[in-house]
């Protein structure tokens, strides 16, 4: 069941996320995708997996979870759902130069945070960045698999 106020609690971690510098841990790919499905559900889901400060601890806490990727852990927990189906407040994730990295849907499209510092393409789609602090949008299109969340 999504939280009565998941509309602008959805916004507002968007908000959060274009204002913050990318960091590992704080505000990378991962914990956008957390703090969209705790701002739309009312709670958070895989908890135990966000706490890293870096991308090889990162990988080292979803490995000892048994997770590979962001998009097996996601798949653990929530039900995927065709990618044109999806509704703003999902989640899903693309595959940037071979990383799995995870968002959420969006009115502005599928919002993405890169640390990387550049400007991606996927499946030849070039992303909008919308602030200098790389929060890109995707048009649904780039996403490879999209889960439902309520």
């Amino acid at each position: 069941m999504r939280h009565p106020d998941w509309e602008e609690r959805l916004n507002a971690v968007v908000a959060k996320h274009q204002a913050l510098p990318g960091e590992w841990g704080k505000s990378d790919c991962w914990t956008l995708t957390m703090d969209a499905i705790r701002a739309v559900r009312g709670q958070g889901i895989l908890t135990k997996l966000g706490k890293y400060k870096s991308e090889a601890a990162g990988y080292r806490v979803f490995a000892k979870a048994g997770f590979k990727t962001v998009e097996e852990a996601l798949a653990s927990v929530l039900e995927p759902v065709p990618v044109l189906m999806a509704q703003r407040g999902d989640v899903g994730v693309i595959e940037r130069d071979g990383i799995i990295s995870s968002g959420v849907f969006t009115s502005a499209g599928f919002a993405v945070r890169t640390i990387y510092g550049r400007t991606d393409t996927v499946a030849g789609k070039r992303a909008e960045t919308i602030t200098g602090y790389d929060l890109q949008f995707f048009p649904p299109s780039a996403v490879k698999q999209a889960f439902q969340v309520r």
